[in-house]
């Protein structure tokens, strides 16, 4: 069995009115933009400054039910800009 664990992502959750960045805009002072572009990726220390969109998951996923990935087994895939440090 190979898994895909996302981080996160730049979902409805985040973005819509009322969602949790503009939650988190009006404790920070904030507006939406700056809380998805730099406040909530720096909180959560994102290796790449940004979070992931939805094709970037879809993208690990599309691999793994291809032809290339026929002998891949055991496998997570984390895709989650950098959230998660490990060696």
């Amino acid at each position: 069995m190979n898994t895909v664990s996302p981080g996160p992502t730049r979902t409805p959750w985040w973005t819509d009115e009322g969602g949790a960045a503009d939650m988190i805009a009006a404790q920070a002072g904030a507006d939406r933009d700056t809380v998805m572009e730099s406040i909530v990726p720096e909180m959560m220390n994102l290796t790449t400054g940004r979070f992931v969109e939805p094709r970037e998951i879809a993208d690990a996923v599309a691999l793994l039910v291809s032809p290339r990935s026929a002998s891949t087994t055991g496998a997570e895939f984390v895709v989650d800009s950098g959230f998660l440090k490990a060696v």
